[in-house]
């Protein structure tokens, strides 16, 4: 049986894990998954900043950076704006489950990047090329990675954060990691941020399980992030997204089928 391990928080992990064991039904494999997010996810409220005068103020274009970023969004400007009309203005999402969550809350078109789905490519849409003038809203967590607003920036765009979820570390158990160290051979990793507390959080006797591992990433840069042991066996999605990391996956076994010797 082949195990793997998925760090991914639980909203994005059904689809995930329905549609890898859809797909390994189809290649004669069965598959056991692990779940476990290293991080938790809880509403933020900035006691600087007013939703409703956020809202209230006009906007050539925004930006939601994550399914969680529009639910929580979306409930605090149902508690402290009830009344206030959403920004008129071009949305934007990294990739394609993000613009849908988006598109539900804000009710108008929400626009991401066809192939790749990272800041990068987001970044690289022709939308996004002359902003210098325009007011741009970025709603995210209180912290988060600064690309998307520095680029914007120094392309002459004014950038205003609306910070509205915040993510605390999750602890590993020695049992956790005993289970996996023993069972899993296959690590999905969606974020950065999921990959910096996994490996913080490994004893270094996991060394050589983690070396054993075929890693499925997200993204080139998460791959960029993995120590140079692992870094070998790891195997590059086009995004996040659940179809791209199991095409991805698939990659794996299939080589591992044509290389397995029959009798």
């Amino acid at each position: 049986m082949n195990h793997v391990l998925i760090l991914r928080p639980q909203t994005d992990t059904d689809g995930l894990q329905l549609l890898l064991q859809q797909r390994a039904a189809q290649l004669g494999v069965t598959v056991s998954c692990h779940h476990h997010s290293m991080v938790t996810i809880q509403s933020y409220d900035d006691p600087a900043v007013s939703i409703a005068e956020i809202l209230a103020q006009p906007w050539h274009g925004a930006m939601m950076v994550s399914v969680n970023a529009a639910e929580h969004f979306a409930a605090q400007a149902a508690q402290w704006a009830a009344n206030q009309p959403l920004p008129n203005c071009r949305w934007f999402a990294v990739g394609p489950t993000s613009a849908a969550a988006i598109a539900k809350v804000v009710k108008r078109p929400v626009t991401c990047p066809w192939r790749h789905h990272s800041s990068e490519a987001l970044l690289a849409l022709p939308e996004l090329q002359q902003v210098a003038g325009q007011r741009w809203l970025l709603i995210r967590a209180n912290e988060g990675r600064e690309l998307f607003a520095d680029t914007l920036r120094a392309r002459g765009a004014e950038v205003h954060y609306l910070a509205v979820y915040q993510r605390t570390p999750v602890t590993l158990t020695e049992p956790q990691i005993t289970r996996w160290q023993q069972h899993v051979r296959c690590i999905f990793v969606s974020s950065t941020e999921q990959l910096g507390y996994f490996l913080a959080a490994m004893p270094r006797q996991a060394l050589s399980w983690l070396q054993q591992c075929v890693w499925v990433v997200a993204s080139r840069r998460i791959a960029d992030l993995l120590p140079a042991a692992i870094a070998p066996n790891a195997i590059v999605a086009d995004s996040a997204t659940p179809f791209a990391m199991v095409e991805a996956w698939q990659q794996v076994i299939t080589h591992q089928q044509e290389t397995t010797p029959h009798d």
